[in-house]
């Protein structure tokens, strides 16, 4: 039986448009589509910074003029509690697919190590990187290299997913 697993993303309004349901999805890098006061710890939505944000204001809290900052993960701030909860699916997954990152800063940069051998795994992508630069790549490492769109469109004609893939891009 097919067993799926989180997403790691950071755009929560695309996976959900993706069909991921929001227990399977793990915003590693947080999320603009909510936000909080750093004083009060008050909760915002997007909706209500937005005209603060596009006029190049910084967005302050109506309760406690505090500022509001993005549920987002700046460097060296705590990822979320969700993201190592499942950690521990990396070795039980069949397929590991990355798209559009650099695979520099721990952890993600060993993520793909954390599959097992057996397991292939699917880059889509700019560049090389992490441990797939290294020559050989495993024997089922699968790597596109360019425009990660093209790519992604690329993957989804091989498994015969065009038509839901255009359905899918001409409502966006």
């Amino acid at each position: 039986m097919f067993q799926s697993y989180p997403a790691l993303s950071c755009t929560r309004k695309a996976t959900s448009r993706a069909g991921i349901p929001p227990q399977k999805l793990v915003e590693a890098h947080g999320t603009f589509a909510t936000a909080t006061c750093t004083v009060c710890r008050g909760s915002f939505t997007w909706e209500q910074l937005q005209g603060d944000v596009m006029e190049g204001k910084v967005p302050h809290c109506s309760s406690c003029s505090g500022v509001i900052k993005p549920d987002i993960v700046f460097f060296g701030e705590q990822l979320p509690r969700k993201f190592y909860q499942y950690l521990i699916d990396f070795p039980l997954a069949d397929l590991l697919i990355i798209l559009g990152t650099s695979l520099e800063v721990e952890p993600f940069a060993s993520l793909s190590e954390m599959v097992r051998n057996s397991v292939p795994r699917i880059l889509i992508n700019q560049d090389l990187v992490g441990s797939l630069t290294r020559n050989p790549l495993r024997s089922k490492d699968v790597v596109e290299l360019g425009d990660v769109v093209r790519g992604v469109k690329r993957l989804s004609d091989l498994l015969g997913w065009t038509d839901q893939v255009n359905q899918l891009l001409s409502r966006e």
